[in-house]
């Protein structure tokens, strides 16, 4: 049964992530503007674009209308058809790939297979993003388009929160008929073995065929990042960063096109022009961020572009081709731009109320890095030292490509510690965010240098170094696939199989409305999420929990108050029985302990609140436990001073709403 949900599972991401792409490609017959694997590429990337595209417009000018299996299948299947129809005589043509475009497919093949590998004893995505990641899956399957807030699991407003990963994720769950954390877990890391698509995109298009081979290597097997994502539920960021060179190199091709204008070439200009908006404003709708990472590199090829242009005097015609992309991407994004930006600027206008030294903890928890910081969020110190000897050797040999992924690399981190600048509409990011995507110019820079490197060989030794190279790469890639796959970090993973069962007796046992302490740490000081499985009890059973998830800034400053007021209360249960009283006035009924524990400091002890006499034990495996609080009133009619003998079963609870109610 496993391996054929896995295998339908299997056919309904290749269908996703490739026929949106092919359909838009054969009007016009685009797909032959592009060669080889670089066809399947961007249609790849045209086919991630469409769906956060088509949801968040649906929702904007249709917001009656619901997707779901029926309408996404019967859509897929139209996709199909056309393709098959309009394809038909070109199979081969779309499938001739040369020598190294093979051992690309073959380095992708590996890549998907390590993030796949990776996660076979880890079916539930880890740390405290992913909780919010499945809720906004499994909201978008049930509403059949993307949710407006995070009701009824928590009263998060959503309007300026970038919602197009889900659009992909509740289609997966649709169609290939799994949990939303299931169907999450696929995507994502289906997403993150396609990682170096964009890198091999941009490498084959404009260096060389073996330097995008290389680049792709060093993205997808060599690096550690994005694999380590995985650990961290980084899903949003990694889907716009797999577009994100596909969208960059597209518009690109798109500015250029506008030369043609005036030779009679308009149809395919148009289509380009069409693709490029596509695919830029997809990546605003992925991630916020992620779409700044790409705004220098669209600077700088358009300046480029634009000072080549006063040569033959076609400047005229560029400038107007950029500006027509630009605005059509606005349209694309404007069913939620308008409110992201006004939602920023609210934020860091006001001021907190914090004390300047707390501000100030704060601001360098978050922002500032330290050096030691940067082999482990950006490359291992091996790969940074060959990107540095790798830039060096591009910039002396003047290859246009490298100075670009360097220039890009700079400003990357100038955008991550503008900070320092004490302007807070210049704070959009922290380092953090920009040393994990780092991973894309490193490949840039490794690839066009490699390129460079080859080109020094003329004749047989060319062919003869490019053998050597191919075989090099993929040994080491063989070498580090088992590295990858091996990089967990136990702590981040909070669900185990005990938890699990545990869920099914709380959704059977307790109350719909009850509400869960849970072991708790606290990110920024202000945002506390969960360390075990007690964070995921409103997913698996509807009920409440103490903590919030990761969205809480976006809720309403009475509701981030209460939650703290909880969790504070939660924390200091962990050393005091007396927070047990303060639980119980905040309307807190039950405590969860789970397999996990707390990664931070000391765990919720089962050990200690049987001694209270004010928790009584009513469910317990050897990692698991959960206590109900009980009143002095409620202690006298059980006839016990104290928490009774283990195991104690509570009846079935037959009242309230349903979970599938509560969802709908």
């Amino acid at each position: 049964m496993a391996v054929i949900t896995a295998l339908r599972g299997g056919i309904v991401l290749v269908a996703v992530l490739t026929l949106p792409g092919w359909f838009l490609f054969t009007f016009g017959e685009l797909w032959r503007h592009w060669t080889g694997l670089q066809r399947w590429i961007v249609a790849i990337g045209l086919s991630v674009a469409f769906y956060p595209v088509l949801f968040y417009w649906m929702r904007l000018v249709l917001p009656s209308w619901r997707m779901g299996p029926y309408k996404t299948s019967a859509l897929l299947a139209g996709f199909a058809l056309v393709i098959a129809w309009r394809m038909r005589g070109h199979w081969r043509e779309l499938f001739a790939f040369d020598r190294l475009e093979w051992l690309a497919i073959a380095a992708f093949g590996m890549t998907l297979f390590t993030r796949f590998w990776v996660i076979r004893g880890l079916p539930y995505p880890a740390w405290s993003d992913s909780l919010h990641h499945t809720l906004l899956t499994q909201l978008t399957a049930v509403q059949g388009k993307l949710p407006s807030s995070m009701e009824p699991f928590f009263p998060v407003a959503l309007g300026d929160y970038h919602l197009g990963l889900y659009s992909i994720t509740a289609i997966v769950e649709w169609l290939a008929q799994v949990p939303a954390h299931t169907a999450l877990l696929w995507t994502a890391q289906a997403l993150n073995g396609l990682c170096g698509i964009g890198v091999y995109l941009v490498l084959d298009r404009k260096v060389g065929r073996i330097g995008a081979l290389v680049g792709a290597a060093v993205v997808g097997l060599l690096s550690h990042q994005p694999a380590f994502y995985m650990n961290w539920g980084r899903f949003t960021q990694i889907s716009g960063q797999t577009i994100l060179l596909v969208a960059w190199l597209v518009t690109w091709e798109a500015i250029v096109l506008w030369k043609r204008w005036r030779q009679g070439r308009r149809p395919e200009l148009i289509w380009h022009t069409l693709f490029a908006a596509l695919l830029s404003g997809a990546v605003f709708l992925l991630h916020f961020r992620v779409a700044l990472f790409c705004l220098p590199l669209l600077v700088m090829v358009a300046l480029w572009e634009w000072w080549q242009a006063r040569q033959d005097k076609s400047i005229d015609l560029l400038i107007l081709g950029t500006f027509t992309v630009g605005l059509l991407a606005l349209v694309v994004i404007a069913p939620v731009a308008w409110d992201a930006v006004r939602s920023f600027i609210a934020r860091q206008s006001n001021p907190t109320s914090l004390s300047p030294s707390a501000e100030h903890a704060i601001l360098e928890q978050y922002f500032g890095f330290d050096w030691e910081a940067v082999p482990i969020l950006a490359a291992r110190t091996w790969l940074l030292a060959a990107t540095v000897l790798a830039a060096a050797f591009g910039l002396l040999r003047r290859s246009r490509l490298v100075l670009i992924a360097v220039l890009w690399g700079i400003t990357l981190y100038l955008i991550g510690d503008a900070y320092r600048l004490g302007a807070p509409l210049l704070a959009v990011t922290n380092l953090g965010a920009v040393l994990i995507m780092l991973y894309l110019p490193i490949g840039l820079i490794t690839g066009g240098a490699t390129e460079e490197l080859l080109s020094l060989f003329g004749g047989r030794r060319h062919e003869a170094a490019v053998c050597v190279v191919a075989a090099l790469l993929f040994a080491a890639g063989f070498v580090a696939s088992h590295v990858r796959v091996t990089e967990i970090e136990p702590h981040r993973h909070f669900i185990k199989q005990e938890d699990v069962t545990a869920m099914t007796w709380i959704k059977d046992n307790t109350e719909i409305d009850a509400t869960f302490a849970v072991n708790t740490y606290f990110w920024l000081g202000s945002h506390p999420h969960g360390t075990d499985a007690g964070y995921w009890i409103p997913y698996f059973t509807g009920r409440r929990m103490t903590a919030a998830v990761m969205l809480l800034s976006l809720a309403t400053q009475e509701y981030q108050s209460d939650v703290n007021e909880m969790s504070r209360a939660a924390e200091r249960l962990t050393l005091d029985n007396s927070a047990l009283d303060e639980l119980q006035e905040l309307g807190v009924e039950y405590i969860y302990i789970g397999a996990n524990g707390d990664f931070s400091g000391p765990s919720l002890n089962a050990a200690q609140l049987s001694q209270s006499g004010k928790a009584a034990l009513v469910y317990q495996t050897p990692h698991v436990s959960i206590f109900r609080i009980e009143s002095p009133s409620s202690n006298e009619a059980h006839g016990r001073a104290g928490p009774p003998a283990w195991p104690v079963q509570l009846p079935p609870h037959r009242g309230g709403k349903s979970f599938q109610e509560v969802m709908g």
